[in-house]
């Protein structure tokens, strides 16, 4: 009767605390998203005001990069708020920071450090974490997020690197992924690689 008391109190002591623990592995991949959403709107806001700066010193090229960089976070955070309801979440509040508007030549050397830092350590932990928690729709939005960042970081570094003589080219941004490709002027858009995927040109 002792033996049987104690079977029954440790399965009921299973069945409760089972469906706890999955909410407590969801809720870390919900944080990242809230996390990431914040980061994206924050840096899609941020290159908006860029752009405007580029084109104030003449540098129509550069301003154009920034639009579209500013254009995929825009996806990222799109991508992030659509995981977020789908794991049962509401977007947070979007809080904006102070951003410091400097030269050009400033505002690409900032971001350069920033996107290789979600590239490298942010968003590959993320990944990692919504693929053990088994949140296939955040792991994928992470994803995309992470390789356009290694994309931007490439596209600041050159543009930098040539700032004042850059080169004519436009810029094509997937829909879907915030995938960010550099064209040359009045060259055909990308052609997608996943189902649905578009490619939509920056002016």
């Amino acid at each position: 009767m002792i033996l049987l008391l104690f079977f029954s109190l440790a399965l009921f002591s299973f069945v409760q605390t089972k469906p706890q623990a999955k909410s407590q592995t969801q809720s870390q991949t919900l944080k990242n998203l809230q996390q990431a959403y914040q980061a994206e709107a924050n840096a899609s806001r941020k290159y908006e005001m860029f752009a405007k700066k580029a084109a104030e010193e003449k540098y129509d090229q550069v301003a154009k990069l920034f639009r579209a960089i500013s254009k995929s976070e825009s996806i990222h955070m799109a991508n992030h708020k659509a995981a977020i309801q789908k794991m049962g979440g509401r977007p947070a509040e979007v809080v904006y920071d102070k951003v410091e508007v400097l030269t050009t030549r400033e505002n690409l050397r900032g971001p350069i450090g920033g996107e290789k830092k979600e590239t490298e350590d942010l968003y590959p932990a993320f990944v990692e974490t919504a693929k053990q928690e088994k949140a296939t729709q955040a792991a994928n939005s992470f994803t995309y997020a992470m390789e356009a960042e290694a994309q931007h970081e490439k596209l600041f570094e050159e543009a930098l690197a040539q700032l004042g003589k850059n080169q004519p080219a436009d810029y094509y941004v997937s829909t879907l992924t915030g995938s960010t490709i550099k064209v040359q002027p009045g060259g055909k858009a990308p052609s997608g690689t996943l189902p649905n995927e578009k490619f939509q040109k920056v002016e």
